[in-house]
């Protein structure tokens, strides 16, 4: 189908009466000159029922009964905003991936119109921009329609329009003034701020306990066209079935024992912004149904109510691996397809290596001194160093940062190994990358089996004498029941 696209002409459409133009409208010229079309599909940024956008509706329909006419209300809530405008037109242009389309460059704001020219040249479609020179400036002394040439890649790219933020003594971008972006993680955030471009698309975050993952949700929020539109976290994990349903879809007064009111659910809440779905693996059978349905059909049914359209940007998260949770039968992969449209892995602390924990423990020195008004960054000893190097975090980036506020808290200026919390002494017996850590904690746990008989010990490690065995138990300072040897 050969279709023809183009911007309400808020100035040049209209007289100063407000009805159409006929002699200088360009919309109103492209159909009476160069209508050479299956459909002519007019944009207006307002939400819905725009005044002008009906009048020169009709003045078309009239003047050209046999031309088809299709209108729609992009919602554009900044008319120069170039992020938003190409967002919202590339969704649209994508949809009509089959189709011949003309683009008619002219009306419109500035901005309209160079997101027009990024989508001609980044999307690989089957557009061209055409543009009209007036009578009063043709050689003719006629309108001319004519089409801009421009240059092509055969591959489809990405355009990334944002206002970036740079350190004024680096020069460096920064990607975000809360929260340390060390190397592995930059291409995840660069990898983040595409998505956030790409409008309704569901994205989907993996990564442990602690990795981030809840920061990066409201990055992809913060960098997207939603941004001045409400974001709202939900716990899937921290509530039963029926009143997580109750949570997002909201409920009729009487729905249910204590409904007193009508009320809007979190989806309701969110609209036009994002809704972050932490431990979406949590969700019985039941509401992962509902929640496909929700993403397929864009509505949602309050309890005992009807159902209502909405227009909000899932982000899911889970520490668990849905494909295994799928082949087990526990996640539907039907749903687990519709959330991964984009996926982001977050690594964990321990894989990230030794440079850039080292980076994460001086910057919460930092932050924490700052937070909790200390009159000076505490000094971490080497020996407790070479500890948080050896420790595993199994918590990731939120351990991390408990356990240098709780230093804070106990510790004035140094920090020794006898201040670390003896619970993640006793986590590390089986979780230290170090050697020793490992080869005192199976000696402990063969003797405890063995009941501290030595020999039998000695023999069940391989040893080879049991001198050796004694040896280490010195080294290590094993303690020992002095009844048994």
């Amino acid at each position: 189908m050969k279709i023809l696209i183009s911007w309400m002409s808020f100035n040049n459409d209209f007289n100063k009466e407000g009805k159409v133009d006929i002699e200088n409208s360009p919309n109103y010229n492209m159909h009476k000159m160069f209508w050479n079309f299956d459909k002519h599909i007019i944009l207006s940024s307002a939400k819905e029922d725009d005044t002008r956008m009906i009048v020169l509706e009709n003045q078309l329909k009239h003047s050209f009964p046999e031309h088809n006419i299709e209108v729609k209300y992009m919602n554009i809530n900044d008319v120069i905003s170039i992020p938003e405008i190409k967002t919202k037109v590339e969704s649209l242009l994508i949809s009509l991936i089959n189709d011949d389309i003309t683009i008619f460059y002219s009306p419109g704001t500035s901005a309209m119109q160079v997101s027009w020219y990024i989508c001609h040249t980044s999307l690989g479609l089957k557009t061209k921009l055409v543009q009209v020179r007036p009578a009063a400036k043709s050689k003719k002394k006629q309108n001319e329609l004519l089409e801009i040439i421009t240059e092509q890649s055969a591959v489809p790219v990405t355009s990334i329009l944002k206002e970036q933020l740079f350190d004024n003594k680096t020069g460096d971008k920064i990607l975000s003034d809360d929260y340390l972006i060390t190397e592995s993680l930059k291409d995840v955030y660069n990898r983040a701020e595409k998505i956030a471009q790409t409008d309704k698309v569901t994205v989907l975050i993996n990564g442990e306990t602690g990795t981030g993952k809840e920061h990066l949700a409201k990055y992809i929020h913060n960098n997207s066209i939603r941004k001045d539109k409400p974001y709202i976290t939900v716990n899937c994990s921290a509530f039963n079935d029926e009143l997580l349903a109750a949570q997002l879809f909201g409920y009729k007064k009487g729905a249910f024992t204590g409904a007193d009111k009508d009320t809007k659910g979190l989806f309701e809440e969110a609209e036009g912004g994002t809704i972050f779905l932490d431990e979406i693996a949590d969700i019985s059978p039941r509401l992962q149904q509902t929640l496909l349905r929700v993403l397929q059909q864009k509505e949602i049914q309050p309890l005992q109510d009807k159902p209502r359209k909405v227009d909000v940007r899932v982000i899911a998260a889970t520490n668990k691996d849905l494909p295994e949770l799928c082949h087990a039968g526990k996640f539907r992969w039907d749903l687990f397809y519709r959330l991964g449209i984009a996926e982001l892995e977050l690594p964990t602390l321990q894989s990230r290596g030794s440079k850039e924990l080292d980076e994460m423990i001086n910057y919460f020195l930092r932050k924490k001194r700052e937070e909790l008004r200390k009159p000076q960054v505490l000094n971490i000893n080497t020996e407790v160093l070479q500890f948080m190097h050896n420790y595993s975090w199994p918590g990731n980036i939120r351990e991390l940062e408990n356990l240098i506020e709780t230093l804070y808290i106990f510790c004035d200026i140094e920090v020794t190994i006898k201040d670390i919390p003896e619970r993640f002494k006793e986590s590390n017996k089986e979780t230290s990358l170090r050697w020793e850590d490992i080869e005192k904690a199976h000696i402990e746990k063969v003797l405890k089996l063995k009941k501290g008989n030595q020999r039998q010990t000695w023999l069940a490690l391989g040893y080879g004498s049991i001198n050796t065995l004694r040896n280490k138990i010195k080294e290590y300072d094993i303690g020992l029941d002095e009844n048994i040897n």
